[in-house]
């Protein structure tokens, strides 16, 4: 009976949301936008957004890459969300790691990670500083957190276009990920292709020079 309800609920739910209705229109992970904010919104699902932000903190074998993308994406559809709302805290927490601060960094960190918790960045400058505090238990748990973040990130694209763009939620990610596959970058430009924008990113990699390509509508979609 709590199923049947649940899918009745999501029917509706998606059904009302799409009268209004996102610009952004691709699916990821085969849901649309609509459907995502339902599913992460529903206090009895599986996918409720507190939940998933709880799980992503704990990040063992038993949480999946669709739990963790339903978290990412799902969190850009909380209220309060807003993608330049906490740049200035990440560039704070950098330069307290590049001027060895670390128990302030550590402190600015956890803020970040507490405030905003699928922020990447946030997630790298924290496992540097419990790594400089020697607390490699830690560190390892942040490292997991934005590598597994990245590897969802990277299957909604091949980031070779503009149609197969990965799909970020913050600008600073393209940092973070272009860092995990060893990318040095050397420019980048910013496109519009009618409701949707695109971060064009020239990078280095094994004595080559190309194209990567991110989905930045969302960011545009939810600034405030």
């Amino acid at each position: 009976m709590k199923k049947i309800s649940f899918i009745l609920f999501l029917f509706i739910g998606v059904s009302s949301v799409a009268q209004g209705g996102f610009k952004f229109k691709k699916k990821i992970f085969g849901y649309t936008i609509d459907q995502i904010l339902v599913m992460t919104n529903a206090a009895d699902s599986s996918l409720y957004i507190d939940d998933l932000i709880t799980k992503l903190f704990t990040p063992d074998s038993s949480l999946t890459d669709f739990e963790i993308a339903m978290g990412y994406y799902g969190y850009v559809l909380q209220p309060d969300y807003n993608p330049d709302k906490y740049i200035g805290l990440e560039l704070q927490v950098m330069k307290l790691n590049d001027d060895k601060d670390w128990k302030m960094a550590k402190k600015a960190a956890d803020s970040l990670v507490t405030q905003y918790p699928t922020c990447l960045m946030g997630h790298v400058e924290l496992a540097h500083t419990y790594n400089s505090l020697q607390d490699t238990g830690k560190a390892a748990t942040h490292r997991l957190i934005y590598e597994r973040l990245g590897d969802v990130i990277f299957q909604t694209g091949d980031g070779k276009s503009m149609e197969t763009a990965y799909i970020i939620t913050g600008l600073k990610d393209i940092e973070v990920l272009t860092q995990l596959q060893r990318m040095q970058i050397k420019k980048r430009k910013t496109k519009r292709k009618k409701d949707n924008y695109y971060e064009i990113v020239t990078v280095f990699k094994n004595f080559k020079e190309f194209d990567v390509y991110f989905d930045t509508s969302l960011i545009e979609e939810f600034r405030r």
